[in-house]
């Protein structure tokens, strides 16, 4: 496979970065500090527009001052994970050791706040070079902006991405007409690597198309479009540009891919052919998840484009296309998984069980809403289920009311049956704790009284209390609740 121009010529040396004269003499004179001691600022950032020079300084700085480059992306999430296990390298790592190590965090404009502190205190601990590199130095964290010297580089101007591109033409012996080298570097808008990525896809593709290929740089796509040009083409060239400027992730584009594919093929070899590039680059997506080698997405989408496009013969005339079903599906059943979430909660708590029991449970519940709607009325009240999570469970809205009327009905019965419980417990009370004294022994009876309230601090528990105490004597169930109907 044909290496990357962009990385076949990415400059060795500080010298060959183009046109930024100003910021590499700031990085060489605060890369030099660390052989004389410690900078004042342990970090650098170095920040200007995408494409402009300011990984190639890094690895350019590093094959001359000879580093080796840990290099961390800091808008990932794993980035963390990663610091932790490169912290030893950052601080226990002598300038002056045997491996000299410089960690290099890109895109630290994307950072997340929660990463800023981790980044912060890796700074701090360093005893090594730190660069970051950011598009946007402005949306840095302030606190990892501030322990950082600030080089700025500036957009590069479409002479001197068209002189780069010269370079790489005269070195590769071919012929690009003047005015498509032009195009290329107007389009790139300062961005030398992408310039140099259209000159590749340019070359690869025959100058003589340079023109179409070109223009799908300009236009940020639909689904449905890209899904026309894949489908609708059988040149794994035309088939890879369809996503260009496709705001989707592999993973997205692979349903949508796979969904359409009976749609635009009508033999079952081809759609066999086709499903087995899919299931390709659903396997490179999985290795890049576990892995974090995301440079696997190359070859992911390499697969649901050119190896579907390629797969056989394509229905004529126009086709449809179609979104993901499962993507349907769970837009339109999330309410119902919410609910169904709720009732299975309700169930672990109050019956004690586990998520798999409450599912289970939740099943029987389901038989007895639509079959039984007395003994459905005393489950609801137990389980305090809303409207919806009633109507859930009796799969049926004109149920569901008559199971409602019936819940009011067993509140009203509970609450008769607590004032009676409670006005019972009340009189029981009285007779315990209250007795008939003789008159003549009163008198003697209230001075015991007042002395013993001056002695003792405690007092008789109040009605209300006991009776709360004897309702949590015992742990109510479903069936001995459901003995109140």
């Amino acid at each position: 496979m044909d290496i990357p121009w962009a990385e076949k010529y990415r400059p060795k040396r500080l010298r060959e970065i183009v046109n930024q004269r100003q910021a590499i003499e700031k990085v060489e004179a605060w890369i030099k500090q660390w052989f004389h001691g410690t900078p004042k600022k342990k970090a650098l950032l170095l920040a200007g527009p995408p494409g402009s020079g300011k990984t190639t300084t890094v690895y350019a700085l590093a094959n001359e001052y000879k580093f080796e480059v840990i290099e961390l992306n800091a808008s990932d999430e794993r980035t963390f994970e990663k610091i932790r296990r490169y912290l030893d390298a950052a601080y226990t790592m002598d300038i002056f050791g045997r491996r000299r190590k410089l960690i290099f965090l890109d895109e630290a404009d994307n950072i997340e706040p929660s990463g800023a502190h981790e980044i912060a205190k890796l700074i701090d601990k360093a005893r090594n070079p730190i660069i970051m590199a950011a598009n946007r130095y402005w949306e840095v964290p302030a606190e990892i902006r501030n322990k950082a010297e600030v080089v700025e580089y500036k957009r590069l101007t479409q002479r001197d991405i068209m002189q780069a591109l010269f370079k790489i033409i005269k070195a590769e012996g071919i012929f690009v007409p003047r005015e498509i080298v032009a195009e290329i570097a107007r389009r790139a808008n300062g961005d030398l690597r992408a310039a140099i990525n259209d000159l590749q896809t340019v070359v690869a593709g025959g100058v003589e198309d340079a023109r179409e290929v070109l223009a799908y740089r300009d236009v940020e796509k639909t689904v449905f479009q890209a899904l026309g040009l894949i489908f609708g083409s059988d040149n794994a060239k035309r088939a890879r540009m369809a996503t260009w400027n496709l705001d989707m992730t592999p993973d997205e584009l692979l349903l949508w891919v796979d969904e359409n594919i009976p749609y635009s093929y009508h033999k079952p070899e081809d759609i066999a052919e086709a499903y087995n590039a899919i299931s390709r680059a659903d396997i490179y997506l999985g290795r890049a998840k576990r892995t974090g080698n995301y440079g696997l997405w190359k070859y992911a989408m390499d697969m649901m484009t050119a190896g579907v496009a390629v797969a056989g013969v394509k229905k004529k005339g126009f086709t449809k296309f179609y979104p993901p079903k499962i993507l349907r599906m769970l837009r339109d059943t999330r309410e119902e998984r919410e609910i169904r979430d709720s009732i299975v909660k309700k169930i672990m708590k109050q019956m004690h069980m586990s998520m798999l029991e409450a599912i289970e449970t939740m099943q029987i519940f389901k038989t007895i809403f639509e079959n039984n709607l007395d003994v459905a009325a005393h489950i609801a009240v137990f389980l305090d289920l809303g409207d919806r999570e009633i109507e859930f469970l009796a799969g049926d809205k004109e149920k569901a009311a008559k199971i409602k009327g019936k819940t009011l009905s067993i509140h009203r019965k509970l609450k008769k049956v607590e004032k009676e419980e409670h006005e019972k417990s009340e009189e029981e009370f009285k007779e315990e704790h209250v007795t008939e004294i003789p008159e003549e022994e009163s008198e003697e009876v209230e001075e015991e009284i007042g002395e013993a309230e001056g002695e003792n601090e405690e007092k008789p528990e109040k009605p209300e209390k006991i009776d709360k105490a004897k309702k949590k004597g015992k742990q109510a169930t479903l069936f001995d609740f459901l003995k109140t109907g």
